[in-house]
């Protein structure tokens, strides 16, 4: 009999201090709206129920790769340009980030979306011929955002399936994870499950809601990310964009110190000039015109329309100098920027169109990242898409 009270009183225990934790960590994962949003964490990314607990009218959802992480120094990164005004970016990316992983990101949010707009921030280097990369894929994965992909009744089951389809063959080299997948197809689309599948998927799917919480409110303490403050509000006065202009010129001036490419010499001497002589010619044959990645962006665009979220899609141009370098074709170039521009008239997408800005100076700061003027301008361009009311 002691040992059943024992038993019975480490059980309660143990269940008080899980409830505890639960009602804790929920109380305490309200963050500081400009850290959070430019916070840039995959345990932020696959955390969708705090995205939406920390998005108001205010936000608006930025998604993209790697060019977030990159000149953060930059008076035009979003980090800085927007850190006092009450314009919040809620960024999502980094590497390997592409158009699936953000359709199944944007499905496991979008309900918390108080502003139902979306910026999706395309790099041209998604758009190979091979598209997505299934390691890179796996990597990047979400099995909480999927499986509110899955739930989410605003998405036709035709969207569902094409995620689906892609995802399978994508995680097909992670047999652990496919095999999940699966479950969640049968237990969320197919309604097929047996009841050892459903209870397998129910209590998986709690777990992997706890450890977003938990792992968040780790990571967020680790981060230093402050607590929201109601009593701190941002400036509605939009950026004096000519000022900013005229300080992007100047800076990329000086980090370039003349050298051919315009972009950081920290960059042209440790990226481009050890590889100078082998990269000349070497994107001669290569083709971003065809690309899986375009089915993809069209679920991502099907799946906004669907959702009712309106997007802009913000179209990055290749860098001339390099890609000139590289022998990429100008008309190889020049048909990825038309498909793109079709797509986005065809969905009804807003586009920031910046395909002639190949040879603007100092809007790059490496061979693909977005510098001083690039990062100006998409930020000026999401700023209006951002507070353009629109017509009912």
């Amino acid at each position: 009999m002691k040992k059943v009270t024992a038993f019975l009183v480490a059980l309660i225990l143990c269940l008080g201090t899980i409830c505890g934790l639960h009602v804790f960590v929920d109380s305490h994962t309200r963050f500081d709206d400009h850290e959070f949003g430019s916070w840039i964490s995959q345990y932020k990314f696959f955390a969708a129920d705090r995205i939406k607990a920390n998005m108001d009218q205010n936000s608006i959802l930025v998604l993209g790769s790697s060019e977030f992480r990159h000149g953060k120094k930059m008076s035009s990164h979003p980090n800085n340009l927007f850190k006092n005004n009450a314009l919040n970016m809620v960024m999502v990316g980094a590497g390997y980030y592409q158009s699936l992983f953000h359709a199944v990101e944007l499905a496991a949010v979008e309900e918390g979306m108080q502003n139902r707009k979306v910026v999706l921030i395309l790099s041209p280097q998604w758009f190979k011929s091979e598209g997505v990369l299934a390691p890179a894929y796996a990597s990047r994965f979400s099995e909480a955002n999927y499986i509110a992909m899955l739930r989410n009744k605003r998405i036709s089951k035709d969207t569902k399936d094409y995620i689906l389809k892609r995802s399978k063959g994508l995680l097909a080299g992670d047999q652990d994870t496919l095999g999940r997948v699966k479950k969640y197809e049968k237990v969320f689309l197919k309604g097929n499950a047996s009841f050892s599948e459903k209870q397998y998927v129910y209590f998986y799917q709690k777990f992997l809601e706890e450890k977003s919480k938990i792992s968040i409110f780790a990571a967020a303490k680790a981060k230093s990310i402050h607590k929201y403050d109601p009593k701190k509000q941002g400036e509605e006065r939009e950026p004096e964009w000519a000022i900013y202009e005229k300080l992007a010129e100047k800076e990329g001036e000086k980090a370039a110190k003349g050298n051919p490419f315009y972009v950081s010499n920290r960059a042209y001497k440790n990226q481009i000039l050890p590889s100078l002589e082998k990269k000349k010619g070497s994107q001669a044959n290569a083709c971003y015109s065809r690309s899986p990645e375009y089915g993809d962006l069209k679920c991502f665009l099907q799946l906004c329309q669907e959702t009712g979220i309106r997007p802009m899609l913000v179209m990055m141009p290749f860098n001339g100098y390099w890609y000139d370098h590289t022998g990429l074709p100008k008309a190889e170039r020049q048909q990825y920027y038309e498909n793109i521009r079709v797509m986005a008239k065809a969905y009804g997408a807003e586009l920031a169109d910046f395909g002639n800005d190949e040879y603007t100076k100092y809007f790059f700061l490496d061979r693909v990242h977005l510098g001083w003027k690039g990062w100006l301008r998409v930020n000026e361009s999401i700023y209006r898409f951002a507070s353009k009311i629109e017509k009912q």
